[in-house]
């Protein structure tokens, strides 16, 4: 009796012990900062995988994808400034649709968090000036309604719906503006860079290639001149001089 008690006592600590962890895990923390982390998060990812476009991503030797920039993408890709063979001027036109793209994913992130405040998940369609619609999901971890409901702070919960979409919107501006800056620069570098490439390719032409055709061209000259004794002579000048007067 004593030994199944314990065995007893000691299974419904176990129990215990492993349902506490669920419970907790399962409740979804819903404050500013944790919607701010969400947000945040998804910022990161979208500036990583943006990166990756502009410069590559590789594998690691764990297996890892990484951006040549830093930061971890979903696939190995072919940046569009290591393309070989090509002007900077060529890149132009995929360099500004992706900017959109990047531009576009990052304000939804706003947006999604301003229309996850009132509504506990599900699907909504976000469509931004000059950008495609898309179909995303809401953030669990920007639900305040119902924070609002239990506690009874309306006007608390509205507060940090407020306080966290400035904040988005800041970290929106200052990573945009932050990308155009870098975007500038590695234009400049990129078109500079070719264009060294391309006169250093001139100079060797000429080096290598300009003294071969000079010496050829100077060549033809002073056999065609050794030649002009074979034309036929039909003018006066060319008549066989006198040599009477002369004296062997």
């Amino acid at each position: 009796m004593k030994h199944s008690f314990i065995r007893l006592s000691a299974t419904t600590c176990v129990l215990t012990l492993l349902a506490a962890p669920l419970s907790t895990h399962a409740q979804v923390v819903r404050d500013e900062n944790t919607c701010f982390k969400r947000v945040a998060s998804d910022m990161v990812k979208i500036h990583d995988e943006w990166r990756s476009r502009l410069f590559g991503s590789r594998k690691d030797k764990d297996g890892t994808i990484i951006a040549l920039t830093g930061g971890e993408v979903d696939e190995v890709r072919q940046g569009i400034f290591e393309m070989k063979g090509r002007m900077t001027s060529e890149f132009i036109e995929p360099i500004m649709e992706s900017y959109r793209v990047y531009r576009c994913r990052t304000l939804a992130v706003c947006e999604i968090a301003a229309r996850s405040f009132d509504v506990d998940g599900g699907d909504i369609d976000v469509k931004l000036l000059g950008c495609a619609e898309r179909t995303v999901e809401r953030y669990g971890e920007c639900y305040f309604a119902g924070e609002a409901e239990t506690t009874g702070g309306s006007g608390r919960q509205q507060d940090a719906a407020t306080n966290t979409l400035q904040r988005c919107q800041q970290l929106a501006d200052e990573t945009l503006a932050g990308e155009r800056a870098v975007l500038r620069l590695a234009v400049a570098y990129d078109a500079g860079y070719r264009s060294l490439l391309q006169l250093a390719g001139m100079v060797d032409w000429m080096l290598e290639g300009f003294p071969t055709e000079t010496v050829k061209a100077i060549s033809n000259m002073v056999n065609m001149l050794g030649k002009l004794h074979q034309i036929p002579c039909f003018i006066g000048q060319c008549d066989n001089p006198d040599t009477d007067s002369l004296t062997p």
